[in-house]
Order: C-alpha cells, then structure tokens, then sequence
C-alpha cells in the first residue's frame, strides 16, 4: 500500500472526529434492545443519511467494476466504468458467466480494488474458480463518512443494476455471491435487494465483513443489511460497537473473539478500533484459502460470545466457503493472536481460551484496573 502523507493522516483523524460528534448530536434517537448489546455503540445515528443521493453522468465513470483473475500464478485485470459494463463484460475472456459461480466484492470506507485486501481476496476466490468482480467506490466512499453512507443506496442500486444486466450473459443467481466489507456489507444488501426488486430471485450467498455500525445501526432494518436480502447471510463480527456492528443481521452470525477487540499481534500492542475492523478481511481471506480451519461453537446470545460462555455447546460451524447454514444462529469464533490465526479443534476447547480475560476486563461493569 503506498504510505499516506501527512496531510492525509490528518485528514483521516479530522472525519473521524466529525463522524463523532454526529454520534453525540444524535445518540439520544438510538435505543438497543437488549440481545444486541448493552452500549447504544458509536454513533449510532447520522441526521439526513436517508436523504436522495445522485450521481452525475461524469462522476459515475469513477463508479468501476474490475475483473480479477489469476492466470499461472499471475494476476490478470480489466477494468470497466460501471455504466456499459455489461457489454464489455460481454466481450471479456476472463470471465465465464455460465458455467462458473461468480462473487462480487465491494470494499469499505477508504478502500479500493487496487489496495491489498480486495487483491488478496479477489485472489483467492480466483484460485477457487470463481469468476471475480472487484467495485472501485474509492472516489465514493472518502467523502466525510456520513456523505458516504448517504451515497452508499445509489452505488448499491447501480451494482444491482449490473447484476440484472449480467443474467443475459449467464449469470444465475444460484451461482452468485456477493462479500462485503463495513459499509459495503450493507451496499451488498442494497444491490441484493435490487437484484431481487428486478429479477424475483436472491443471491445464492452474501457475506458481511463486519458490517458497518457508524449511521446504520439506528437506521429501520430495512435500510441495511439484513438476512432476508440473500438465500444466505453469513457476518463475521470484529468490532462490535466500535466500527462495526453487535446486531446479528444473517442467518449465521460469527463473533470473532468475542466480536468487540481483536487480540494483537504483539502482545504489547493492542489491537484497537481499526485493527479489530479490517481484521475482519484478514479473517474472511484466510478462511477461504484454509478451508475448515476456522471452527466455532453455538451461543445462546450475543452477550454469552462477548464474554466467551459458549463452550457448554456442542454444535459447531465452518466460517468461509464450508459454512453450515442447515445451523443457523450465533457462533463465538476464538483465534490465535498471530498470522495465520486460525486454531482449528483447539479453538473449541475452553481450555486454550485466550481471549476471555481480556474480554472479561473490557465489559466489566463499574470497575476501572490499569
């Protein structure tokens, strides 16, 4: 990744300060009910983000779609603007609409198809034979947040909009999946819910990666990512009430280490806020590329996964391509604290908890230890 300039760190440290200050001007709208969390979690609401957005003519050019396929070991692209996609997907020999499954992954706040973790992804899904559709939203998604957000229904819409367009070329919705990460977890609910609007039919599978908790998570359910926009929903929860969101919004709903903090790679750094975000394409990219390595076990609420009181059960699920969705519910999924993290059977024994100490400090009621 090339490294931010001063400037742009700055920049970054201001939106999220303003983002905020949206959350105290506009938290007392926000109550929790009781199984998704006892904090009302960071901002909760963001005033106008409902409102009509438009996308000029000029700037949609920006909205693109690439096609990531790996070739021998080496990545191949092309690159389209979203508006005419379909035509010149037409044309595109990197893909194969009828007969292979495709996913289509969209990033989040600050990201592109051209960083790291949508290459990481996208390459890994290639190698599993599917064909790869990356969105290029980075002229979209660095607005300051609550403008994104606002922007993020009518990137949806265009994405479903494409779908629909690809069904001339093959594309069934049994072999479509669509991955999102943060905000775009709940573009992906937008564009499935488009997809369905126009065709009658689902996305065979959609994978939320931590799904964006900052305006969405007072917002009605219908405004976001929710289990009905996909024949199948699976969430991968890391930071639960910080950039993420405590909800379960899918049919199987994994909690990360409890789903609020993410242990560190060295012992003396934590890992905070952000890190605990993004871990969650870290996760999702090892899970697809070690099947059956991430196993976790059945809770009973969500509270039970963030305090690690899940290891009286005995049902058990797959996070990554093998998921189980005959087993719908709650999962605590515990990790080691190093790459590649997975713990596989060990993870399922309390035992080898590692995490539960430091889970136990952070939700602690009326104590303060240093």
């Amino acid at each position: 990744m090339i490294p931010m300039a001063r400037e742009d760190v700055i920049s970054i440290h201001v939106i999220l300060v303003l983002v905020l200050v949206f959350g105290i001007i506009a938290g007392d709208e926000y109550t929790p009910s009781p199984n998704i969390g006892y904090p009302a979690g960071l901002v909760p609401n963001c005033p106008g983000v409902l409102k009509n957005a438009t996308i000029s003519q000029k700037k949609l050019q920006m909205l693109r779609i690439l096609v990531h396929k790996v070739i021998n070991g080496k990545v191949h692209r092309t690159d389209y603007p979203i508006e005419g996609a379909a035509k010149s997907l037409a044309k595109d020999k990197l893909v194969d609409f009828k007969n292979k499954k495709t996913v289509f992954y969209i990033g989040g706040f600050f990201d592109s198809a051209y960083f790291p973790f949508s290459q990481a992804i996208g390459t890994v899904y290639s190698k599993r034979g599917y064909n790869v559709l990356l969105s290029e939203t980075f002229q979209f998604l660095t607005y300051i947040y609550p403008k994104s957000v606002r922007l993020s229904k009518v990137i949806g819409d265009k994405i479903g909009e494409l779908l629909v367009n690809l069904q001339h070329l093959g594309l069934k919705a049994n072999d479509l999946e669509i991955v999102g990460m943060s905000i775009g977890a709940h573009i992906a609910g937008y564009a499935s819910k488009y997809y369905y609007s126009a065709t009658g039919r689902k996305p065979s599978r959609l994978t939320g990666l931590d799904p964006a908790g900052p305006c969405f998570r007072g917002l009605p359910p219908d405004q976001r990512l929710r289990k009905t926009d996909a024949e199948r929903v699976d969430i991968l929860h890391t930071n639960i009430d910080g950039f993420g969101i405590a909800e379960n919004l899918g049919h199987v709903d994994y909690y990360v280490n409890g789903g609020e903090y993410q242990p560190g790679d060295i012992v003396a750094v934590p890992c905070l806020v952000i890190c605990s975000h993004i871990r969650a394409a870290i996760y999702w990219w090892l899970a697809v590329q070690n099947p059956k390595k991430f196993i976790a076990i059945k809770c009973d609420s969500i509270q039970d996964a963030r305090f690690a009181k899940c290891y009286n059960g005995s049902e058990t699920n797959y996070v990554g391509l093998e998921t189980k969705f005959d087993r719908p519910g709650l999962y605590y999924l515990a990790t080691y604290n190093e790459f590649p993290y997975y713990r596989a059977k060990e993870g399922l024994i309390e035992e080898n908890e590692i995490y539960k100490y430091h889970a136990g400090r952070v939700n602690a009621e009326d104590m303060l230890i240093v």
